[in-house]
C-alpha cells in the first residue's frame, strides 16, 4: 500500500508548505480574517547603531521586536544569529527524514552528506565523482534527484527511481548518463510519490537550485564548493 504524500514524517512540512502550492491567482488562505499579506517579495535582517530589525525589500515595513527561529527553537537577536540560521538547518529538530526519500548512496559511513541534484547537472556529477574517490572516513553522500533543469531531467529522474536494476541506476546516476535505457519496474510497482516528496522537501528547505548540499551538522551550500567536497566536509566553524 502506498503511503500518502503527507505522511506523518511530512505532516508539519506539508502544512507549512501548503501555501506555496496554492494557485498564485487567488490563494484561499489570503482571505482569512486572521491574516494580511504584506506587499513584499523578500525580507531582510538589518543592524544599525546597535539596533536589530527586519524589513521588507520595499523598505516600507520595518518589523521590530522578537524574531524567532521556529526550526532551531531560539530567538534571533543579531545579524550573526540570522546568518547562522540562514546557513544551517537544525537537522536534530526538523526530523525531515531524508532516508524516506530513497536516496542513492555513495559510501557507507554513518555520517550523511545530502545532495539535491538533477540528472542533467554537470556540477552534481562532479560532486558525485569526488565522493567516489575522496570522502572522509565515516561519511557517505546521499543523492536526491530532482527534475528541475530540463524536460529530459524529469523523464530521467523517473527512470532512475523506477529502474528494475538498482546497480544499473546507480551507475547511470554517478556517470551523469541521460541516455542509456534502463529496464523499468512494472506499472504500479514504483512509488512515484517519493519524487514529489523530494521536491516538497527541497522547497521547504529553500533549495531552489542544484547542486544543493546539506552537511551532517546542518550547514547548507548552494553550488559546488570551490575548495572541494572533502575540504567543505572537514573544515568546521569555531562558532
Amino acid at each position: 500500500m502506498r503511503q500518502p504524500l503527507c505522511s506523518a514524517a511530512f505532516l508539519s512540512l506539508c502544512s507549512l508548505a501548503g501555501a506555496a502550492f496554492a494557485q498564485p491567482s487567488q490563494p484561499s488562505w489570503i482571505d482569512s480574517d486572521s491574516l494580511v499579506l504584506l506587499p513584499a517579495t523578500a525580507v531582510f535582517a538589518i543592524e544599525k547603531n546597535g539596533k536589530f530589525a527586519v524589513m521588507t525589500d520595499t523598505g516600507r515595513f520595518i518589523i521590530q521586536g522578537s524574531v524567532y527561529d521556529v526550526w532551531a527553537q531560539k530567538e534571533l537577536k543579531t545579524l550573526a544569529d540570522v546568518r547562522h540560521a540562514v546557513q544551517y538547518v537544525p537537522l536534530d529538530k526538523t526530523h525531515l527524514g531524508f532516508g524516506d526519500l530513497a536516496p542513492l548512496r555513495i559510501g557507507h559511513g554513518d555520517k550523511a552528506i545530502t545532495l539535491f541534484a538533477d540528472p542533467a547537472c554537470t556540477y552534481c556529477k562532479e560532486l558525485m565523482q569526488e565522493a567516489r574517490t575522496g570522502l572522509p572516513e565515516g561519511y557517505r553522500l546521499d543523492v536526491l534527484m530532482l527534475p528541475i533543469l530540463t524536460p529530459r531531467s524529469a523523464r530521467r529522474t523517473k527512470e532512475l527511481h523506477c529502474a528494475e536494476d538498482p546497480a544499473a541506476a546507480w551507475q547511470a546516476t554517478v556517470a551523469g548518463d541521460l541516455d542509456t535505457p534502463l529496464a523499468q519496474k512494472p506499472d504500479g510497482a514504483c512509488d512515484l510519490e517519493v519524487i514529489g516528496k523530494r521536491r516538497l522537501t527541497a522547497q521547504f528547505l529553500g533549495a531552489r537550485n542544484v547542486p544543493y548540499l546539506i552537511r551532517d551538522d546542518g550547514l547548507t551550500r548552494e553550488g559546488k564548493p570551490a575548495e572541494g567536497l572533502r575540504a567543505w566536509i572537514e573544515v568546521r566553524s569555531s562558532n
